[in-house]
């Protein structure tokens, strides 16, 4: 044999090496996955702000045309939301002016709701970590 095969045969990952770099990977991975999912719930929890305000303004507009009372159905308002794979909106007139509208989350991870004053509040578990609006 020549004098460099006993080089060849030593080349290669040992079994530490391999479970070192995969310890590595699965704490990098404990720690960006959670931080993309709540980035993701974010982004998400913004469609929602959206429709949130725009019922508001078509609630408003209902309350002009009837005695300052809010619709307590959306085929009542003047404004067609799209369907929407992250959100059920719905309306209540019951807690005027508290709460002119809200959306829940279809996982029911969160509920968001808007008031008279266009003020955005949220009720459930991950509220803290997806806020982005004001």
């Amino acid at each position: 044999m020549p004098e460099n095969s006993s080089n060849l045969i030593n080349k290669g990952f040992t079994l530490v090496e391999i479970i070192i770099v995969v310890i590595i990977l699965g704490i990098l991975a404990a720690v960006v996955l959670p931080s993309y999912t709540s980035q993701n719930e974010r982004f998400t929890a913004g469609e929602g702000v959206q429709t949130l305000t725009t019922l508001l303004l078509s609630q408003k507009r209902y309350a002009l045309e009837n005695s300052d009372a809010y619709a307590t159905a959306l085929a009542s308002l003047d404004v067609t939301i799209p369907a929407s794979s992250y959100f059920t909106p719905s309306v209540s007139d019951a807690s005027y002016p508290t709460k002119a509208a809200s959306v829940a989350r279809n996982t029911g991870a969160y509920t968001l709701s808007i008031n008279d004053a266009g003020t955005i509040s949220c009720v459930g578990a991950i509220c803290a970590s997806i806020k982005t609006w004001r």
